[in-house]
């Protein structure tokens, strides 16, 4: 594994006044899987979109198996055997399997019409290449976030005869998807095809990568193994210790805002792979920082859907108390009457309106206080965005651009915000740093301890086992929609891992 199939040396790449890349060294290996992380504004996205032929760079050069190498326009790269996945997968969800991986180069007869039968037999080949289950004359709609992902791997694959670079490829995935997708990955790359592989999840880095660059601040802040230690990874990435991630734990919390005694939801209509909360015991104080652990599966999901109103038509039964006092959540509207707040785990598909303005969608949650006489109030509009962007530092500043425009940890603090803008008692959050860097992490974390601090309770799902760790005063563990164990915070990862296992530590 010692040729270098693609590299970058000395480049530079301006936009306007911003300097977005610093002259980076970069180095693919021949069957390696590069790990590379960075904040949102580090510079991967620019670097890889020099690799793939996006943009080309202002000084520098690239080089493909040592030769100079310049790229004026994707299909350049594709020509010299370089793919790119995009995190926004660029496939039709219209059109077949088959169709999408033929799109722009469709097989014909001799008289121009198109061959389906040749397209169809040639997508069935190359599929059972990489994944027997995906049946090439399904439509892309009908398919899981993985199995789009495995459907755009493929299709990179008619171009990636060196090198295959992939961005935030696990950031909607389940754990067994994850799974399947490394096992590709691994594939790919005992056959040669180097990988790029551009991730904000430490924790998989040891799992897949050879080899780790990060960067910072358009520069390469360091190259090291993908066995770091985690605190010197976030070290490079942030340029602070991990210790400084997590704020302080509450030292004291306040009157029990949420109980669950033997809470158990019923759904009127069986829902194949939804978890119901089965006799679910937990307990949120104001003040508190509650986090729900378990593996995939286990509920915690459902569980919060279900308090909201948002999961699947059901009755809930047992004692569910809200500020002392017995309630039935049937629906949103119940769930909101009775101080409830929701952030949900897709800020893209159901958090945000994203061709809409960042300042529309931080106050669609309190339209009636904005409006007191059916007609919006321009001064309580800018008052609430204002406070928004203030406490969340939301970045740029900047209310009347398309929220789509902004990176996923802004994205993040826009879907916060407009909660939180309806002073809720109690926040329910499901993954609430999915997709977001380590810095912008630090800065959710401040908040939400923030927040709590001033009285929110909030009850928090999460597959990250440090986040839980460093950032709940305890941790409720579910497995089979069921309440198992409870830890404080700090615990052992090892005691978690076996309650939600359902083994001794």
């Amino acid at each position: 594994m010692s040729h270098v199939v693609l590299s970058a040396k000395g480049v530079v790449k301006r936009f306007g006044g911003v300097q977005a890349l610093r002259g980076v060294d970069f180095e693919l290996k021949v069957g390696e899987i590069h790990a590379l992380l960075g904040e949102n504004g580090a510079g991967k996205s620019t670097l890889m979109n020099l690799l793939s032929g996006v943009n080309t760079p202002d000084e520098g050069e690239i080089f493909i198996d040592g030769k100079p190498a310049r790229f004026h326009s994707p299909r350049d790269a594709q020509a010299a055997g370089i793919a790119t996945i995009f995190q926004e997968l660029d496939l039709v969800p219209s059109l077949t399997v088959a169709a999408n991986l033929f799109l722009g180069r469709e097989l014909v007869h001799r008289h121009g019409m198109l061959d389906g039968k040749a397209m169809l037999q040639e997508a069935r080949k190359r599929l059972e290449a990489i994944d027997r289950s995906i049946d090439p004359t399904q439509f892309v709609s009908e398919l899981s976030i993985g199995q789009r992902q495995v459907v755009a791997i493929v299709k990179a694959l008619s171009y990636a005869s060196r090198a295959l670079i992939m961005d935030e490829p696990t950031a909607a995935l389940t754990v067994g998807e994850v799974d399947r997708l490394f096992d590709i990955m691994r594939g790919l790359a005992s056959s040669g095809v180097g990988i790029v592989y551009i991730s904000h999840r430490l924790e998989e880095v040891p799992q897949i990568a050879h080899r780790v660059t990060v960067m910072r601040d358009g520069k390469v802040a360091g190259v090291t193994k993908p066995d770091a230690p985690q605190a010197e990874l976030v070290q490079l990435l942030v340029g602070r210790p991990l210790n400084e991630l997590y704020p302080r734990r509450a030292h004291s919390v306040g009157d029990v805002l949420l109980r669950m005694r033997q809470a158990s939801f019923r759904p009127h209509r069986a829902s194949p792979g939804w978890q119901a909360p089965i006799k679910v015991d937990l307990d949120v104080r104001s003040g508190e920082i509650v986090g729900l652990a378990g593996v995939m599966g286990a509920g915690r999901t459902e569980l919060l859907s279900a308090l909201y109103g948002t999961g699947v038509p059901g009755q809930w039964h047992g004692d569910i108390t809200i500020g002392g006092r017995p309630t039935r959540l049937k629906s949103i509207a119940a769930a909101r009457r009775a101080g409830l707040a929701f952030v949900t785990d897709d800020r893209r598909g159901a958090g945000l309106m994203l061709r809409m303005s960042v300042g529309l969608n931080l106050v669609m949650s309190i339209i009636r206080w904005i409006s007191p006489r059916g007609f919006m109030s321009a001064r309580r509009q800018e008052d609430a965005i204002k406070s928004s962007f203030g406490q969340f530092d939301i970045r740029p500043k900047n209310p009347g651009i398309a929220v789509g425009a902004l990176s996923g940890g802004n994205q993040q603090k826009v879907v916060l915000a407009k909660e939180v803008l309806g002073n809720p008692r109690l926040l329910l959050l499901d993954e609430p740093t999915r997709g977001v860097d380590v810095g912008a992490k630090g800065e959710i974390y401040a908040r939400l301890r923030k927040l709590a601090s001033e009285g929110l309770g909030i009850l928090v799902a999460s597959s990250e086992m440090p986040e839980l760790i460093g950032l709940c005063d305890r941790i409720v563990v579910l497995r089979n929609g069921s309440s198992v164990a409870e830890f404080s915070g700090g615990v052992d990862e090892h005691e978690v891992l076996a309650a939600a296992n359902g083994r001794e530590a």
